[in-house]
């Protein structure tokens, strides 16, 4: 009787991570592009200690265009560039918005390039992780990264700086740009959501 349930048990952890792996997209090796503004390019630290270049994953190489200032226009027009150029990421992590939101941009524009830049990248049938952040006393906006994720059905980071905002020493002295603790931090959390999420092929 024992060996008949270990028997059932062990199937039904095979269904279970069947499942699992099935729900993943998979991701042959190459380049993972970040697209972002100066939280992903490193502000104020050494190119190094940004996140993207904390972030290991077998067979996968990182590159990133972070660029400080960029709002989601100028991103997804970077991004146009980047294709143009004849570029073939793998798979695109997108975080951008933030500066929008702190000058004010509309809500709607600033999803509508969103959508654009996922646009971009499914019509070369790319996948997407989009990366959201909660700006404080700006409320209102929380929901644009949402909307763009639920629309496109794109994997979705809600918040990259979710517990660093709070900490002084996750946090650089403007309270905006994390340190390189902070930086640590949000490349865990954004590995452990491409891992989640996506199926990384090896050679």
């Amino acid at each position: 009787m024992r060996r008949v349930i270990a028997v059932v048990i062990g199937a039904i952890l095979v269904l279970v991570l069947f499942k699992i792996w099935a729900h993943k997209t998979a991701v042959q090796s190459g380049t993972i592009l970040f697209l972002g503004d100066s939280i992903t390019a490193g502000y104020g630290l050494d190119p190094s200690q940004a996140y993207p270049d904390l972030i290991q994953i077998p067979d996968m190489t990182m590159q990133n265009l972070g660029v400080s200032g960029n709002t989601s226009a100028d991103g997804l027009q970077r991004l146009r560039d980047y294709f143009t150029d004849g570029a073939t990421p793998r798979l695109v992590v997108i975080a951008l918005g933030a500066n929008d939101i702190l000058h004010g941009a509309s809500a709607d524009a600033t999803e509508a390039n969103l959508n654009a830049i996922v646009a971009e990248c499914k019509s070369r049938g790319i996948p997407v992780l989009l990366c959201g952040v909660k700006i404080p006393f700006k409320f209102g906006t929380d929901a644009i990264f949402e909307d763009v994720a639920n629309k496109n059905h794109v994997a979705l980071v809600p918040d990259v700086l979710m517990g660093e905002a709070f900490h002084d020493d996750l946090m650089q002295e403007d309270h905006m740009h994390p340190t390189a603790a902070g930086q640590k931090m949000i490349a865990d959390k954004i590995r452990a959501a491409l891992i989640e999420h996506f199926a990384f092929e090896t050679k």
